[in-house]
């Protein structure tokens, strides 16, 4: 009889744990929301974190493979300037998150290139990842789709969604997700299908295969996104072209408008069956409307990008060389803001969002990242040496053409915050780097790295463990403030006194303290959000009103002044709060000279609330501009019909809208 010992060390499969955590991590990652929220940041650091130093320590055999040294010196040293531009920043309560994940997504890249070079086993894994990768997205349409018919949203958002909120759904973001992958689901759906006009099973296979990909193609035509599908259009030309260079005369003609046209067909005919079930419980979208910009948003979509463009060139010259910080963007805009609303938490675009945030240093360095693999991609795709019918050329073409779609969709609308999104995209990013001739490449010494990125990996983990304590804390606080009890909300938030990633931990401390009379409290609330951002109108606006409260018309005069210069075009209560303290003052000659700004001012949120631009006239704004227009209406009585007329139209087109979506029919899902 064989007796086993209890305590005998067991072996632990450490390549295999990191192989599965980062496979499920890629899972969940796109099918929770798109891996938009704060807890999957966390995992993913976390994830990152772990398999780094696994493979340097448990793992040597996958730590010690080589990396280019131009790659590693850019990757770490983009780390550096966000951490240094972090540590600069204005707006230092937002932004951690970006560090966090830009240096996990770091270590994640490499782990992948050595990884996937692995000799066999990397080749395996590659497929495993395509494999899952190509369920997920399957899944992920099949919860787009169910959404799309039984829940009043007028665009396909796969699973990039929060249903908590009826504002957060992101077809744009699912747009470019699909840009990413449709190329892996061709290629994982066709890698082994050879077409035989003359065999009957090859034609209802090829029926099969094609409606998977036309499935996925009409899921992106149903993300109603403008620019995902001149994207699209765009890699189908890449792809043609790159074909073409390789074969000429030999064109495979014949191969590929089978499936084109089966393709095609199937994603025309799921678009307008999936639209025909829609209709029959909610209003269908215009493709139209979209085409001729007449949908809701209008031309504004299109004209605002150039604005926020220009702006962040504008913010980048101020600090050109670490920039204004992580997510200063969403703080900083709205200075140089010249329409109403017009602002966003990021400039549409990857390259100047990392410009006017992390500084010139930091976007050389990207740039050198992202395109040294792509130029080296691009250079050996179109040589003369690489086989046609290589397999590894059609993957790798097929990575570089969703690689390429996803790099030119962030030059219009920034998504790179999903981590849905930039997960995969950095762990293809890293496999179509192994596939590269990179022989002539130095590496960077194994002791350098090892050392370099287990202290990174450390410091990453220490972090997410200190701050994740405290995120849990302050969300709890801000769960008993969204029920409406705010005595439990601050005893939460005073006890996540020693977090550093407080986002609008102050803000929401102080509103509670002018609920209860504590106005000094709420000053040094206040005080202490100022410390870390004192570029946020909504600071600013909330120091006025405690200011105007506590008698002190002066300090509230200059608040409102500075909340004025920041966000007059959001919200009009700091308007509203500017002309209380000029009156507390008795200082109506400065409401007299500035009358002809003020009404400009009224004129554009009254235009804005009868368009309803970005659903403006669902917003306090509208309640806003009828209190301004009746105490303008008292200040200026020979004037006060017009401004009765435009408090009048305001309030007309605002109960409209809101009687629109109230008489919406209600999701049959939530």
């Amino acid at each position: 009889m064989k007796i086993t010992n209890p305590f005998a060390r067991t072996k632990v499969p450490w390549c295999t744990t990191c192989e599965w955590l980062v496979l499920g991590l890629l899972v969940l990652s796109i099918l929770w929301r798109g891996g938009k929220s704060l807890d999957m940041t966390w995992l993913l650091t976390g994830v990152a974190a772990f398999i780094t130093l696994v493979s340097h320590t448990k793992n040597r055999r996958i730590g010690n493979k080589d990396v280019p040294l131009m790659l590693w010196g850019a990757v770490m040293g983009f780390i550096a300037l966000t951490i240094i531009s972090y540590l600069l920043s204005t707006t230092s309560n937002y932004g951690l998150d970006e560090v966090l994940r830009t240096g996990a997504l770091s270590l994640v890249l490499l782990w992948i290139i050595r990884a996937a070079s692995d000799g066999d086993a990397g080749d395996e894994y590659i497929v495993r990842i395509v494999r899952i990768l190509c369920i997920t997205v399957i899944v992920a349409c099949g919860i787009g789709i169910m959404v799309y018919v039984f829940q009043p949203v007028n665009r396909l958002v796969g699973s990039f969604f929060d249903f908590r909120f009826h504002t957060d759904y992101w077809p744009n973001a699912w747009a470019q997700f699909l840009l990413l992958t449709w190329p892996l689901v061709l290629y994982w759906v066709l890698r082994d299908y050879r077409f035989d006009t003359k065999d009957l099973r090859s034609r209802s296979e090829l029926l099969m295969r094609s409606a998977i990909v036309g499935l996925v193609f009409a899921c992106l035509l149903l993300s109603f996104s403008r620019g995902g599908f001149l994207v699209f259009l765009s890699q189908l030309s890449l792809w043609g072209l790159i074909i073409y260079k390789k074969t000429r005369p030999q064109f495979p003609v014949r191969s590929i408008i089978p499936v084109s046209v089966v393709v095609v067909t199937v994603a025309i005919g799921c678009f307008l069956s999936i639209n025909a079930v829609r209709s029959n419980l909610y209003e269908v979208q215009e493709v139209g409307e979209k085409v001729t910009l007449s949908a809701a948003e209008g031309s504004s979509s299109v004209s605002e990008r150039f604005g926020f463009w220009s702006q962040a060139l504008n913010l980048a010259t101020q600090k050109p060389l670490f920039g204004w910080g992580p997510y200063s963007f969403r703080f900083v805009q709205p200075q140089l803001q010249r329409q109403v609303l017009a602002t966003s938490d990021h400039p549409h675009n990857v390259i100047l969002k990392i410009l006017m945030e992390r500084g010139i240093l930091a976007t050389v360095l990207f740039v050198i990242l992202v395109g040294l693999v792509m130029y080296r991609a691009t250079v050996q795709l179109l040589s003369d040496r690489i086989e046609v019918g290589s397999l590894k050329f059609s993957l790798r073409t097929l990575m570089y053409i969703g690689l390429v779609g996803v790099i030119v969709h962030n030059m219009i609308d920034f998504n790179l915050q999903f981590v849905g999104i930039t997960l995969p995209f950095w762990l293809l990013l890293g496999i179509l780097m192994t596939y590269l001739d990179i022989d002539s490449l130095r590496n960077v010494p194994p002791a350098v790295a090892r050392w370099t990125e287990i202290l990174l990996a450390s410091a990453l983990l220490v972090v997410v463990l200190y701050e994740g304590a405290y995120l849990g804390i302050s969300s709890a606080g801000r769960r008993a403030e969204a029920i409406g009890d705010p005595f439990t909300a601050i005893e939460w938030y005073e006890k996540a006194q020693g977090e550093y990633f407080t986002r609008d931990l102050h803000l929401s401390r102080a509103k509670i303290y002018v609920q209860e009379s504590k106005y000094k409290e709420a000053q040094a609330a206040l005080d202490e959000y100022f410390a870390v951002n004192n570029e946020d109108f909504r600071a600013w606006k909330r120091q006025g009103d405690i200011a105007l409260l506590s008698g002190e018309k002066q300090r509230a005069l200059e608040s409102y002044k500075h909340a004025f210069e920041r966000g007059r075009y959001n919200d009009l209560s700091v308007l509203h709060g500017l002309i209380e303290a000029y009156l507390a003052l008795d200082l109506k000659e400065e409401i007299e000279s500035q009358k002809p700004m003020i009404d400009g001012l009224l004129v554009m949120f009254a235009d804005a609330i009868e368009r309803n631009a970005h659903h403006i006239a669902l917003s306090p704004n509208v309640e806003e501009l009828i209190a301004i227009c009746n105490m303008l209406a008292r200040l200026y009585p020979q004037e006060a019909p017009r401004y009765q007329v435009m408090a009048a139209k305001a309030d007309h087109h605002a109960q409209f809208e809101r009687n629109r979506i109230q008489s919406r029919p209600p999701g049959f899902l939530w």
